[in-house]
């Protein structure tokens, strides 16, 4: 396997504030990064300001990467995500399942990542998720 494919999903498997100082051995200077969220990152100093501030109440994130489909410059990753948050399902951990296209040379180059952002965040809030379980419910009948 690929040496950088390797350095990134041994970086994912404990994703934390502290470890956001060593994305410069995972990702190029001018990256891109892109996920549901809905902003687009430019640059390795936008990156690790995206994912302190998102790290920045998480009890914890770790990924498990579930399958891999790599050439020499680009692939698709599938990954499970689990993090726990204090504000979302009452300090419960969280299970999020994504895939992540990259694109890379000696570090990543690109990002794009592919997420349910309802699951992650919207069925976490108790009035939404009474909401968004009504509406599945409607679409379903």
């Amino acid at each position: 396997m690929n040496p950088i494919i390797e350095k990134l999903f041994a970086y994912y498997q404990e994703f934390s504030q502290e470890s956001i100082d060593r994305l410069g051995e995972i990702y190029h200077q001018d990256t891109v990064f892109e996920d549901p969220i809905g902003k687009k990152i430019e640059g390795l100093s936008q990156l690790k300001n995206h994912f302190s501030k998102m790290m920045s109440n998480v009890t914890y994130c770790r990924f498990d990467i579930t399958n891999v489909v790599v050439d020499e410059s680009q692939g698709f990753i599938s990954w499970s995500m689990m993090f726990a948050h204090p504000k979302l399902n009452n300090y419960q951990e969280i299970t999020v399942i994504g895939v992540s296209h990259i694109k890379f040379t000696d570090r990543i180059t690109y990002q794009r990542d592919y997420f349910d952002l309802g699951n992650m965040f919207y069925e976490q809030v108790p009035i939404l998720k009474k909401v968004i379980k009504m509406l599945k419910k409607r679409l379903l009948a």
